[in-house]
């Protein structure tokens, strides 16, 4: 395999963003990897651009166009194109510590041969606003990525390079229509069956922008995406009532309300039991959706 690592970069009209991105992985330590880049439908000058860097010849860059369908659909066309051993995530917002790569190769070494374990997940740090991000308790610690947030309470977003072969079996749900599906719904459906590496590395450096995902919270089309996500939470079981009542219980909330917010119900498809679980905390989820109702747009 000539690319032991798929550094993965998603993007939709960033070409202002890339060329940062682009001198990153340039001066990173370790260069065995591939830089495949997955093109939403930009409108903008990234194949462009993109194309320069490839006759640049300094790295091995994989580049795509796909039809807009958003950052999951990018996430599902990225792991059909990818061959290495791991698939690191990396926005195109965002950029690497220089040792970012060195330090995922090292930790491959604990981690291929451990059937239990899927991924590495590090640390990052924000620039442009005051996040908390919390360490790990314990270097290499092995957990289940959905306990790192729900059990253990550590806060913040953190980079994840999974084993490919472990992330094709878990792609992302595609509806026609939805542009957004948050990453929950397949890093906490692998989490079911798989433990992470957690490592106390500084491996990215995160920067929202205006444009991000993470600003569009009452727009239609994002409440639509969070409607569709908690659906196939709430029909995956994603979060176990016996582990993560108070998760298994808000699903079905979360779910009445953007239903109610995007226009976009869901309820027949669901099970008899699931049904009955959501009707019993309708009025819960109606009396948030009269509150939150005119702030969609």
């Amino acid at each position: 395999m000539s690319n032991f690592i798929t550094i993965f970069t998603p993007t939709y009209n960033r070409a202002h963003l890339l060329e940062r991105l682009y001198k990153n992985l340039c001066e990173q330590e370790y260069q065995n990897f591939e830089w495949l880049i997955i093109d939403d439908g930009s409108t903008d000058n990234t194949r462009e651009i993109i194309e320069n860097y490839k006759r640049e010849g300094k790295l091995n860059i994989q580049y795509f166009y796909k039809e807009n369908g958003g950052k999951h659909t990018a996430i599902n066309f990225g792991l059909e194109k990818a061959q290495s051993d791991i698939f690191f995530l990396l926005d195109s917002d965002d950029f690497l510590e220089k040792s970012a790569t060195k330090v995922v190769a090292e930790k491959w070494d604990i981690i291929r041969n451990t059937p239990s374990l899927c991924g590495i997940v590090g640390l990052s740090k924000f620039l442009n606003k005051e996040v908390r991000t919390d360490a790990f308790p314990e270097d290499d610690w092995v957990v289940s990525f959905t306990d790192i947030y729900f059990k253990y309470k550590i806060l913040g977003d953190k980079p994840v390079a999974f084993k490919t072969s472990v992330m094709k079996q878990f792609p992302f749900p595609n509806k026609k229509g939805i542009h957004f599906v948050f990453e929950a719904v397949s890093w906490h459906e692998m989490a079911k069956k798989y433990n992470v590496l957690a490592v106390n590395d500084l491996l990215q450096y995160k920067e929202y922008t205006e444009d991000g995902i993470t600003r569009n919270t009452y727009k239609k089309e994002y409440v639509k995406g969070l409607a569709f996500s908690f659906f196939h939470l709430v029909k995956n079981r994603t979060y176990p009532f016996a582990k993560y009542p108070h998760h298994f219980l808000w699903n079905y909330i979360h779910l009445a309300i953007n239903s109610l917010l995007s226009g976009e119900s869901y309820f027949n498809q669901l099970s008899l039991i699931d049904k009955i679980i959501y009707l019993m905390f309708y009025p819960r989820a109606y009396y948030t959706y009269s509150k939150l109702k005119d702030k969609v747009v």
